[in-house]
């Protein structure tokens, strides 16, 4: 087996050609992988993270943050094939603990035990090659020690590493925190209006933020040891953890940019294994999407990157936000993991995950973006598969709440001058709509994705937004005009204008 990212031999085992049934490299992952934020023993959802600033806030995570963890595990079990799940996060989050604890109610610890052992849950492993291994960091010793009789009597569940060769895995588990120490400088170069957007905040506030903190982190940054990786630990020592206590405790300082700043942290940190490991990477709907860190647009970002990377970035954004839309944070809360097993092992689920394994990753596939055929004929399927899984999902579970969002979504490239247009599947659901590309010749293409909620008034709800992509910047116009249709691969129409449907929101150049 082979997942083209190891060293030595390239599968991931160093060159010594012996690997164990249960020791899995990325590539060895299939059924639409993914990794899911909320997952992070750190992630606290927008509405919550305010409280964090008390100084009285107790140690550990409140019942509502542990709820919509809990929340988000679910609707990720639900909406992929394999997720992928850091083994640290097995002991230091009570919505992945819960489940096998010793207290845990038998059904769910048994369903829990069949998401290891047929691999819907997928520890990752960094450096070690123990999963019952001790860390060095504190945390509950009973949550480990239930880890360990749980590893050891009732799951035989499979782990995932970038090399089992531990020299090869270790350069590319530096590479991952490299990425984030590297990244962390760019984030004072974001665009007010897009973190305003994206974080919820004012204009004002963002571009107050870009000249305070940001910048101050920017300057932090550039001073530290250039030949050790900065830890997001670090970070949160340096401008967001409360002083006298420990980051883990997730008590935070004062201010207003304290917990906007600590938003953006968390979303790079938790980029840099699926970056790596080419996963698809979820963002939660309560905490900023992927776009905020506008990465086809950042000044650092190389003017070849070939066709095949572009692709592959398109695919990771869109990709965020069609999981964003598709469900409420909420969406899979009343299903039990007995639940979602029942479902898993249901024809209309699989039906739908393969469905949307074959758009999301076979339709990007090679650099390429879906052409008109592809992209109507892929989403009007998914659009009924996801109804007929959503119909399942309700009858395998003991609640009738939930599942009730039908999205429609556009996805929009677009700048003056020359335009590229596709229409897709005219079928109101899951992605009913067109597609609309477009280059120009003051050398942007700004990417935009939006969503309604079908059924409310005037067609739209509460629950509709739009989101403004990071820009392409592009040098010569020419020349990145081919490259563009390389990626798309689909039919041109050139028509000399400005492309309808420019939204009053769109940034300006000096944003």
């Amino acid at each position: 087996m082979s997942d083209g990212t190891g060293s030595g031999s390239g599968d991931g085992t160093g060159g010594n050609g012996v690997r164990s049934a249960g020791q899995l490299v990325f590539g060895d992952l299939t059924d639409y992988p993914v990794m899911a934020q909320a997952l992070d023993n750190q992630w606290l959802p927008a509405g919550l993270a305010a409280a964090r600033q008390s100084a009285d806030a107790p140690p550990r995570p409140s019942a509502d943050t542990v709820a919509a963890a809990s929340a988000e595990l679910r609707r990720a079990l639900v909406n992929s094939g394999t997720l992928v799940v850091n083994r640290a996060y097995f002991l230091n989050n009570e919505a992945l603990s819960a489940p096998y604890r010793a207290s845990a109610d038998p059904v769910e610890r048994e369903a829990f035990v069949r998401l290891l052992n047929d691999r819907a849950l997928v520890p990752y492993l960094l450096t070690e090659r123990d999963p019952a291994g001790e860390y060095t960091w504190g945390y509950d010793r009973a949550v480990h020690r239930d880890w360990q009789r749980l590893l050891a009597d009732e799951a035989d569940p499979a782990f995932v590493r970038f090399d089992w060769d531990d020299e090869a895995n270790r350069e590319r588990a530096d590479a991952v925190g490299n990425f984030f120490s590297r990244e962390l400088s760019g984030l004072r170069r974001l665009r007010a209006p897009q973190l305003a957007k994206n974080l919820g905040i004012p204009v004002e506030q963002a571009k107050a933020m870009r000249e305070g903190i940001l910048k101050d982190l920017y300057i932090w940054a550039g001073e530290q040891d250039v030949d050790r990786n900065i830890t997001r630990s670090d970070v949160y020592r340096e401008f967001l953890t409360r002083p006298g206590t420990e980051p883990y405790e997730n008590i935070l300082r004062d201010g207003e940019h304290v917990v906007p700043v600590k938003q953006l942290i968390d979303l790079l940190y938790n980029l840099g294994i699926p970056k790596a490991s080419r996963l698809i990477a979820l963002t939660p709907p309560d905490s900023p999407p992927r776009s905020t860190l506008e990465e086809l647009r950042l000044e650092d970002r190389a003017r070849d990157d070939d066709p095949e990377a572009i692709g592959l970035l398109l695919r990771d954004l869109f990709a965020d936000s069609l999981h964003r839309a598709v469900d409420g944070p909420n969406s899979y809360g009343s299903l039990s993991l007995a639940d979602i097993t029942r479902l898993r092992r249901e024809e209309e689920w699989r039906g739908y995950v393969n469905a949307l394994d074959a758009f999301v990753r076979g339709g990007f596939r090679d650099g390429r973006l879906p052409s008109a055929e592809e992209f109507g004929s892929a989403t009007s399927d998914i659009a009924r598969r996801h109804a007929r899984m959503l119909r399942r999902a309700r009858k395998v579970s003991r609640s009738q709440q939930g599942f009730q969002r039908e999205i429609v979504a556009a996805v929009v490239l677009e700048s003056a001058g020359i335009s590229l247009q596709i229409t897709g599947g005219e079928e109101v659901s899951l992605l009913g709509g067109s597609i609309q590309l477009a280059t120009a010749a003051a050398g942007a293409v700004a990417i935009r994705l939006e969503f309604r909620e079908r059924g409310g008034r005037g067609g739209r709800s509460g629950l509709s937004h739009s989101v403004t992509l990071p820009t392409l910047r592009l040098g010569n116009l020419k020349k990145d005009w081919g490259t563009i249709l390389r990626v798309y691969g689909g039919r041109v129409a050139e028509t000399g204008a400005e492309p309808r449907g420019r939204q009053a929101d769109q940034q300006s150049p000096d944003a």
